[in-house]
């Protein structure tokens, strides 16, 4: 099965949408119905409860998050601590060090700064959700979509700039 590493920004984008057609609300949901392992170490896991907080989700969703996470979720230590990159923020070292602990196949993130221009990272291929959501679909890019409408990535990424 895929191991697979969510940057706390697709646990935001999902809770937070209103369409949950979103990719990031589809990436959740394909986990809950076990597409795929999610990997999960104790300074991600303090992330998204902090920002999901900091955003307003109800304590009893994130009850439910953590309760989720701890039953299906591959719970690693932590223990990796990956070199310092120099065009990296530090905050994302956590996802890096993830991938490399339990050799995820796949990081998923919007981080367009940071982890995004990585592309791969010691074996871990790093995704947008929607390209993740094609690989998972095995959809080949392009297939499925208008050529002027906008893509659900475009959305996201619109909404997630008013939210901020």
């Amino acid at each position: 099965m895929l191991k697979v590493v969510l940057d706390t920004n697709i646990f935001v984008a999902g809770y937070l949408s209103k369409n949950q057609l979103g990719y990031p609300s589809q990436i959740l949901s394909m986990w809950r119905a076990g597409a795929f392992t999610l990997v999960m170490s104790p300074l991600i896991l303090q992330e998204i409860v902090a920002k999901l907080l900091e955003k307003g989700i109800a304590e009893e969703l994130l009850e439910e998050l953590v309760f989720t996470i701890g039953q299906i979720a591959l719970y690693i230590p932590g223990a990796y601590e990956t070199c310092r990159l120099d065009k990296i923020d530090p905050g994302d070292n956590k996802f890096l060090a993830a991938g490399l602990e339990c050799q995820a196949d796949y990081i998923v993130s919007y981080d367009a700064k940071s982890l995004l221009p990585l592309k791969h990272f010691h074996g871990t291929q790093i995704l947008l959700p929607e390209l993740f959501m094609r690989q998972l679909m095995g959809v080949a890019p392009g297939e499925g979509s208008e050529e002027n409408a906008p893509t659900e990535l475009e959305v996201e990424v619109e909404a997630l700039k008013a939210e901020t």
